[in-house]
């Protein structure tokens, strides 16, 4: 009887200690994150749907990874902006962190302690991004610079996320 008590104790710590762990994959790696978070489209383009994106830790790196629903060929590639409500800009460069897996395309960030601190103190209006096709042959429909918005009742605190997400 003792065993089976202990081994039910066991199984209740191992689920409530595992649940709260979230990972995000991108090629072949996977690394420790938050939850996802949908900022809605800022297109009228039937072909681009909104952006997720997840916070996640790269050992001592601290990156910002967004994905999206697009088609295979299409990847998130270039410049990344990052507007914040006080005004402040961010700008992320393309380390080639991407991936395009059942038709969703996702690429990582990495983010500078500096601009943490400044997603700590004001939180996120809106993100630019670019979509590129490698073998579209500059189509319209799937290339160009897109945006989404952290507005409505969905908005999210990204202040509290940065926050108790890295200082964990």
């Amino acid at each position: 009887m003792n065993k089976i008590f202990l081994t039910l104790i066991l199984a209740i710590i191992f689920a409530i200690t595992s649940s709260g762990q979230n990972l995000v994959f991108v090629g072949e790696n996977s690394f420790p994150s938050t939850q996802t978070f949908t900022l809605p489209s800022n297109s009228d383009s039937e072909y681009i749907n909104d952006l997720n994106l997840v916070l996640a830790k790269d050992g001592q790196k601290k990156l910002l990874v967004v994905s999206s629903k697009l088609v295979s060929t299409v990847r998130i590639s270039g410049k990344l902006i990052i507007y914040l409500n006080d005004g402040t800009v961010i700008t992320c460069v393309d380390k080639g962190i991407n991936d395009n897996v059942d038709d969703i395309a996702t690429t990582a960030y990495y983010l500078t302690d500096e601009e943490l601190a400044k997603m700590k103190e004001s939180n996120i209006n809106t993100i630019r991004y670019e979509i590129k096709c490698a073998e579209c042959i500059s189509n319209p429909i799937y290339e160009g610079n897109f945006s989404a918005s952290n507005k409505g009742v969905a908005e999210t605190d990204f202040t509290s996320v940065v926050d108790d997400f890295f200082n964990e």
